[in-house]
C-alpha cells in the first residue's frame, strides 16, 4: 500500500508497526478501537486498511498516553479523538451521555445491592457472635463440670488411701493392750 495520495504516504499496517515499535496485531486493535470510537481510516476496496502520516500520529499519541498508570486505552482514544478536530464527535457525545445516565443508574443500583449485601452481613455476623457465646458457654460449663468431677474423685481416693492406711497399721497384741 505504499502508494502516494495527495502527496501524503499511505503506510501499511505493518509499516505502522515497525514505525511504532508495536507489533502488528496491536496496531489492529487500536485501529478498531479508533473505528469504533467514530474516527475514520481509510481502507481500500479488498478492505485493507491504509494509514496517512495524521493516523500514525494518532496512534503515537495514543501509546503514549497509555504509559501512564492510571490512563487505560479506551480513555487515551477517547482524549485523542476528542482533541482532533478533524473527527465529529457529536454523535459520539450524545452516546456518552446516554451512557453517562446509565452509569449513574447502574452506579444506583449497585449501590442499593451493596448496602443490602452489607445488612445481610452485618445479620449474619451477628448470628454468628451468638452462636459463638453459646458454644463457649457450653464449652465453659463442660469444662467446670470436668473439673468437678475431677476433684470429687481425686477426694474419694484421697479418702480410700487413708482408709487403707489405718486398715493397715499394725494392730496392738492383746497382752500390749495394757501397757
Amino acid at each position: 500500500m505504499s502508494s502516494e495520495t495527495d502527496t501524503n504516504k499511505v503506510y501499511s499496517a505493518k509499516e505502522v508497526s515497525v514505525l511504532l515499535g508495536i507489533q502488528n496485531t496491536t496496531v489492529r486493535k487500536y485501529s478498531q478501537l479508533l473505528e469504533k470510537a467514530g474516527y475514520h481510516i481509510h481502507k481500500n476496496e479488498l478492505g485493507h486498511r491504509g494509514f496517512f502520516d495524521k493516523d500514525v500520529i494518532v496512534l503515537r499519541k495514543i501509546i503514549e498516553l497509555t504509559k501512564h498508570p492510571d490512563m487505560s486505552l479506551e480513555n487515551a482514544i477517547n482524549a485523542v479523538i476528542s482533541t482532533d478536530s478533524k473527527v465529529d464527535i457529536s454523535k459520539y457525545d450524545t452516546q456518552k451521555s446516554r451512557t453517562y445516565q446509565e452509569i449513574l443508574e447502574d452506579n444506583q443500583r449497585l449501590l442499593k445491592e451493596f448496602e443490602d449485601f452489607k445488612n445481610q452481613q452485618l445479620e449474619f455476623n451477628k448470628e454468628l457472635l451468638q452462636q459463638l457465646q453459646k458454644r463457649d458457654e457450653y464449652i465453659t460449663t463442660k469444662l467446670e463440670q470436668r473439673d468437678q468431677s475431677l476433684m470429687d474423685t481425686i477426694r474419694e481416693m484421697h479418702d480410700t488411701q487413708k482408709l487403707i492406711a489405718t486398715t493397715k497399721q499394725p494392730s496392738k497384741k492383746w497382752w500390749e493392750f495394757w501397757k
